[in-house]
């Protein structure tokens, strides 16, 4: 696609002149003192189990309903968002979430604003756009919705819908950056909008090859992952017979250059066609298309396909097929409006009951340390760094399956080291390099104090969103104190080693990686 000047992915993401030092190697982390190497062995007794997919044994999270509601719709919970959501109740808050439109993003609307490619039209962005402007607008764009939206529920199904409908963004960001507004705009609407816009957008036609289909050479992929990634399911009930015909059904759909969407008649093939034992008539053009997308959206195996997708992503691993059925009734009952599918979904006794079954994953986990300790990544290199060693840079899955779900696609050793890395850049490197590119947060969020124990409820205020039982604050106190337990009086030089490395340990923590 002949966007602007294009600058190559190696020239983008050069290093800079000093790279992010990993600061927590296992050999390192140990070197934090026997109280830290106590720490590390009892999170590893629960890692071994819960990283491995086994049932969390007990909640790792307050059971308060409101925390929970807020844990699992937010990228991280806030004193002041939880203190907003308990005195609003469960519901009134959830409604309010529900609504977005009606929620003020003064700081969100300042940091997007500074992203040129968000305010762009198609057109706009296929002629002023080049590959660098685009791409890091894509990612500081994901980033920093994640971390400074109030209307987190909003994003964070915004974040399910481009996994669901997954195209790779590393190769025309430009498209993908529309492709994103187009989602956003129906994230909350209707399910057939959103298949349509996700069908007819050139992000998508260019990723699975519809733009090429024309009637001479039918092109099944798009055809394919649309029943069975984005509608009916693998088991959804549809033939080999049901895609070749559905790829007939979408020729001539392709790209309009610079325009966007375009049907052009003379590739489309006007034979009859028969798909779920629905005849299609002679004849026609687009209505083909048209009609199957209309026919899948509302299809019962696309309701439950997606539904027990929805409560992957926010209940558990493995779904409660009471929930999926009560949610999929409330799809058929409403012409498959989103909210209302949500709303049955946090309210249900299911999610209620299913505290620290989600395991954070990568991006959520990186956002969720930004927004809880404050730090902020300046350097565009940097954070993609980052990210990447996390190995979830935003829309960077290239199979069409988007990035994956449970816990067991990142419980891997890798996975976990690369968390415990980081959480010591954002917090004692962030604290120690003097670097104006990694800015850190903690001494705001911790305000003044004498005592480790002070220092570590504090902290854990800011990070976890609420106050810590003692029996969770107890390793901590024992870091930060060096055994001498909460009551320790903290000098300069101890703050100075123990207010990085102990928020970093909270972030390493099961309490913080599960939700």
């Amino acid at each position: 696609m002949p966007h602007a000047a294009r600058i190559s992915s190696a020239t983008l993401l050069r290093k800079p002149s000093r790279p992010p030092e990993p600061s927590a190697t296992r050999r390192t982390f140990l070197k934090l003192g026997a109280a830290a190497a106590a720490f590390v062995a009892v999170s590893s007794r629960f890692h071994r189990s819960a990283w491995a997919g086994a049932p969390v044994g007990k909640r790792v999270a307050p059971a308060d309903p409101v925390y929970h509601l807020l844990n699992r719709i937010s990228y991280g919970v806030t004193p002041a968002e939880l203190a907003l959501a308990q005195k609003m109740g469960l519901n009134a808050y959830l409604e309010q979430q529900l609504n977005p439109a009606k929620i003020r993003e003064t700081t969100l609307k300042g940091k997007i604003g500074k992203l040129k490619v968000w305010s762009m039209s198609y057109a706009q962005l296929y002629q002023r756009a080049d590959w660098e402007l685009s791409y890091r607008g894509l990612i500081e764009g994901a980033v920093a919705r994640a971390v400074y939206a109030k209307a987190q529920l909003y994003e964070r199904v915004c974040e399910f819908w481009t996994d669901h409908f997954n195209v790779s963004g590393d190769d025309f960001p430009a498209d993908t950056v529309d492709y994103v507004n187009a989602l956003r705009r129906h994230a909350f609407g209707r399910f057939r909008d959103l298949l349509g816009a996700s069908a007819k957008h050139p992000a998508m036609l260019f990723y699975l090859d519809n733009a090429s289909n024309i009637a001479a050479h039918p092109n099944e992929n798009y055809a394919r992952e649309l029943m069975e990634l984005h509608t009916l399911g693998v088991d959804g009930g549809y033939t080999e017979q049901d895609v070749k015909e559905v790829a007939r059904a979408f020729t001539g759909w392709s790209v309009d250059w610079g325009r966007g969407f375009g049907f052009y008649e003379w590739d489309h093939d006007f034979g009859a066609k028969q798909i779920l034992g629905v005849a299609f008539p002679a004849g026609r053009g687009i209505e083909d298309g048209e009609q199957v997308l209309d026919m899948l959206a509302n299809h019962p195996s696309t309701r439950r396909f997606v539904c027990r997708k929805l409560c992957r992503r926010f209940v558990s691993d493995a779904p409660p097929e009471s929930l999926v059925t009560r949610m999929s009734d409330v799809w058929a009952a409403t012409g498959g409006q989103i909210v209302p599918v949500l709303r049955e979904l946090f309210l249900s006794a299911e999610f209620g009951a299913s505290a620290g079954q989600k395991l954070r994953r990568p991006f959520d986990w990186y956002a969720a340390a930004l927004r809880t300790t404050g730090a902020e990544v300046k350097e565009f290199w940097w954070q993609h760094y980052m990210l990447a060693q996390l190995a979830q840079v935003p829309h960077g899955w290239h199979p069409p399956n988007g990035y994956p779900d449970v816990a067991r696609a990142w419980a891997n050793t890798g996975g976990l080291l690369a968390r415990w890395n980081e959480a010591f850049v954002l917090t004692d490197g962030a604290l120690t390099w003097r670097d104006r590119n990694l800015i850190s947060g903690l001494k705001k969020k911790a305000g003044r104090f004498k005592t480790a124990g002070q220092m570590v409820e504090r902290l854990g205020l800011a990070i976890f969103g609420s106050m810590l039982s003692p029996e969770q604050a107890a390793p901590y106190v024992a870091f930060a104190s060096d055994g001498a337990g909460a009551g320790a009086l903290l000098d300069k030089d101890a703050v100075a080693s123990k207010l990085g490395t102990t928020a970093g340990l909270m972030l390493c923590s099961p309490l913080f990686m599960w939700r």
